[in-house]
This record gives structure tokens, C-alpha cells and sequence, in this order.
């Protein structure tokens, strides 16, 4: 039987920076570089998206949202850069919802260990897309330092995140 995943490990093609407390065998973890930097949240299109999700475990349906109402996965804005990712041979990558985008900041230290150390890079010190939708011009935002949100044709980073 395979070891319980811990926080900060590299495992499913990614670093470990959370577990279901209701199931340790389940969680999410983060790539370990980023897919891009000075990316727009949307393909130029300021229209609501409907991707409201903020908790951990809407991430996923967020940017599949976010792709069904801005057009084809493109890898000019972020939830399509997401999930375009194909690292660790896992093709089921996506943009962190604002709570998952925190919760890799409150591991940061960790998972920057464990991605450098496996051929990654630390994060960015500006921010990074959430998946999180505000309304028609903004998205949630988040860095190791702080959160915030931004008009969703700033350009910003990209961290996809996948479910185990």
C-alpha cells in the first residue's frame, strides 16, 4: 500500500499542498513552475463567466466554466494556459479556485523546496491568476505576501493545480 501523501512532497506529477481532512488518501497538488507570467485572465473578452467558485474543490469547474464562455482551451489567458498543462504526463490540470490559490501561498516555503529541488522554480513575486471570478472586469488574485484582485486583462501568473 502506498504511503499517505504529506504536504510539500512531490507526488502526481506535482507538490502536495493540501489534504482532504475528511480522506488523506485525496487532495491537490500545484506544478512545479509556472505555466506562464504576464497572462490575461481572459481571451480579451470582458463578459461574465459565471466561475464564482471560491472554496477549495471548485477550481476544476471554474476553469472549465471559464473555458466554456471565452471559447476554445487557448493558451493566451489563463484558465486555457491551465489546462493545457500536460506536466508529470497528468492532462487533467486546472486554475486554482481563490481559496486553493491561498492555500499554496500558506505551504509556500514547502513547495518551493520541494520544486526547486525537482527541477522547478520558486513563485513569482507578483501576483497570480485564481480561477475566481468577481464580476465582468475582475478575477481574484493572490501572492506569498498578500491577495487582492485585478481587471482580467492585467497580465499576471500561472500556477496550474490538479486533484489526486
Amino acid at each position: 500500500m502506498e504511503p499517505l501523501p504529506t504536504i510539500g512532497e512531490f507526488r502526481y506529477g506535482g507538490v502536495v499542498f493540501w489534504i482532504d481532512p475528511t480522506d488523506n488518501t485525496h487532495g491537490l497538488v500545484c506544478a512545479i513552475a509556472d505555466q506562464g507570467s504576464a497572462i490575461q485572465w481572459s481571451n480579451g473578452s470582458y463578459i461574465v463567466t459565471g466561475a464564482t467558485g471560491i472554496a477549495i474543490g471548485t477550481g476544476a469547474a471554474n476553469t472549465a466554466t471559464i473555458i466554456t464562455a471565452q471559447g476554445a482551451t487557448e493558451t493566451d489567458y489563463a484558465a486555457g494556459l491551465a489546462k493545457a498543462y500536460t506536466g508529470g504526463g497528468f492532462n487533467d490540470w486546472f486554475l486554482p479556485s481563490d481559496d486553493e490559490l491561498k492555500e499554496i501561498f500558506l505551504n509556500g516555503a514547502a513547495i518551493e523546496a520541494t520544486a526547486t529541488a525537482n527541477g522547478g522554480a520558486v513563485f513569482n513575486t507578483n501576483y497570480y491568476w485564481s480561477s475566481t471570478e468577481i464580476n465582468f472586469e475582475q478575477a481574484e488574485t493572490s501572492k506569498l505576501t498578500n491577495n487582492g484582485s485585478a481587471a482580467k486583462g492585467w497580465g499576471y501568473n500561472v500556477r496550474a493545480v490538479r486533484a489526486f
